[in-house]
């Protein structure tokens, strides 16, 4: 088990600093988050166990709170997820069919759980204004969701007991009230205020942005096992592939980059990576594993770290080097249209997920 990256810092805490509320990062905060709504929903108000866990999960942030006990022990206190809708309704409600409505694109919070004896406490309140922070600063999936926003509209269903709840947050309620299992629902929003994008990005300080990006070509193991640790973070931990598809036999052939920025104590923070895999014996390489950690996410980071591997490509570096000879350009296959890449042939899946081929001639550096 990977410890959590140090992105995963407390979102919101209690005023008496008994409450914690973290990003699910980890399987096993999953599972922790998973067991209180088990708990709350199943066992407690008697929510089908078949329907509680859904396909969605594995597309929302997920957030844990946790409360110190007096003895120094952590417990498990609360959970919600955030999702985010599309312009038709991107999946029911429990037990309910897809309605036929459209509505501007919002983001849906949800199964918002807190365990029995800490209700009316303010703990689920708390909980609720740990997610508008996680949102409104861009983390998580929020940092692609929120990209190109100055606001963003909440969604919730909340049972209607509960209204007086969100009203009291900020939430306003829209719509007639419906039936959910049973119980009376009612659709609440609430818009909240983002926190403003980073200006673009900027390789190795060639201008004054919020923030500078360096990105290195890896020579050494140390940097290699940085670079490990950054996709470890974002394809495993975050988007749920499997360790074993994710170090597979083309790093050892590859050329691989990290990116790096100074964090606010000066020290040196990781904040990406990406690999250029030569073919063999052709003048023709595949860009892959593009990897940014979620709250560097936005201002071009993406884009940095394409043309610095690109730069490196042209200048006949590293195993790339060795595959451009003989050679005035090298055919590169890619992910990204804005940087200059053609879509090539129809889509496909690739480790469970759509995919589509794009390419992009480089002129190398003569030799």
């Amino acid at each position: 088990m990977t410890e959590p990256t140090s992105y995963n810092a407390p979102l919101a805490t209690a005023p008496a600093a008994s409450y914690s509320t973290v990003l699910c990062v980890t399987p096993e905060q999953l599972e922790r988050a998973m067991a209180i709504r088990y708990k709350v929903f199943v066992e407690e108000q008697g929510y089908d166990a078949a329907i509680e866990v859904d396909s969605m999960d594995p597309l929302c942030d997920h957030l844990l709170m946790c409360r110190k006990n007096e003895d120094g022990t952590e417990e498990d206190v609360g959970t919600l997820r955030w999702c985010v809708l599309s312009n038709t309704l991107a999946f029911p409600a429990r037990g309910r069919p897809k309605p036929a409505f459209r509505f501007p694109p919002r983001s849906k919070l949800g199964r918002v759980a807190i365990v029995k004896q800490l209700r009316g406490t303010g703990a689920g309140r708390i909980l609720c204004e740990a997610l508008e922070e996680h949102v409104r600063e861009r983390r998580g999936r929020a940092a692609d969701v929120t990209r190109g926003k100055s606001s963003l509209e909440l969604l919730a269903y909340s049972q209607k007991t509960a209204e007086g709840f969100y009203a009291k947050m900020g939430w306003h309620s829209i719509g007639p009230d419906f039936l959910e299992e049973g119980q009376p629902h009612v659709k609440m929003v609430k818009r909240i205020e983002l926190v403003p994008e980073p200006k673009i990005a900027v390789l190795n300080g060639s201008s004054a942005p919020i923030r500078t990006y360096n990105v290195r070509f890896v020579e050494n193991e140390q940097d290699f096992d940085r670079v490990i640790k950054v996709r470890i973070a974002v394809f495993v931990e975050e988007q749920g592939y499997s360790l074993e598809d994710e170090l597979d036999e083309k790093d050892p052939e590859s050329d691989h980059f990290l990116m790096t920025t100074v964090g606010p104590d000066g020290n040196e923070e990781d904040a990406g990576t990406i690999r250029w895999w030569p073919k063999p014996n052709q003048a023709a390489g595949k860009m892959g594993r593009v990897a940014v950690l979620p709250k560097f996410r936005g201002g071009g980071t993406g884009r940095l770290l394409i043309q610095a591997m690109e730069e490196h490509v042209r200048q006949r570096k590293g195993k790339a080097g060795v595959a451009a000879k003989g050679y005035s350009t090298m055919h590169a296959e890619g992910f990204y249209a804005k940087a200059g890449y053609l879509r090539q042939g129809e889509q496909f899946m690739e480790d469970g997920a759509p995919h589509c081929l794009l390419i992009k001639d480089l002129e190398l550096d003569a030799i």
